[in-house]
């Protein structure tokens, strides 16, 4: 992956204007695309939340797992360990 789309989608990532995004919203505002971002996602998976839920559109929802940490609920991350979704 180019170094400079690897970067847009980082920052894209930790814009705080959004608690989740979806693959598409990152595309649209890293200006990458969304095959890149889904490569991005596997690259850095670990650094990575998906949700449980999806937006209304139905499309799965992301964040920066530093984020969901800063974020989340006590409740919600124990939660979210018995939904194997990371905390």
């Amino acid at each position: 992956m180019d170094k400079k789309v690897e970067e847009q989608i980082t920052k894209a990532f930790a814009n705080k204007k959004y608690e989740w995004r979806t693959i598409r919203g990152i595309a649209t505002e890293a200006k990458a695309t969304q095959d890149d971002v889904r490569q991005y996602i596997k690259i850095h998976g670990s650094d990575i939340v998906k949700s449980s839920s999806r937006n209304e559109g139905g499309e799965s929802l992301y964040t920066l797992r530093n984020l969901y940490r800063e974020n989340a609920s006590v409740g919600s991350r124990i939660s979210s360990i018995f939904r194997n979704r990371g905390a």
